[in-house]
């Protein structure tokens, strides 16, 4: 018996939320921390994206995994190698 809540818009957007205050953590972080919070803002965008696509929230599936790109573009330019 699956007992997960029902996707919503808001479970998307507490999604959206929590990636962004990882990411945004990362920036103040201990290099050793800095992937843990890529990782979890990965994470994050991408359960809000499944979400999403469930909910046919085709842009904002979309928007969200353009976000989750630009995270990672940020971690290889900024950040990968710090965390020896």
């Amino acid at each position: 018996m699956d007992e997960s809540p029902a996707p919503s818009a808001e479970k998307m957007a507490e999604y959206e939320r929590k990636a962004e205050a990882a990411y945004s953590a990362m920036y103040e972080a201990e290099s050793w921390n800095q992937k843990d919070l890529k990782d979890d803002a990965s994470f994050y965008l991408a359960r809000a994206v499944e979400i999403a696509e469930q909910l046919g929230l085709t842009e904002d599936a979309e928007r969200l995994r353009a976000r989750s790109e630009n995270i990672r573009g940020v971690w290889n330019s900024q950040y990968r190698g710090n965390f020896r």
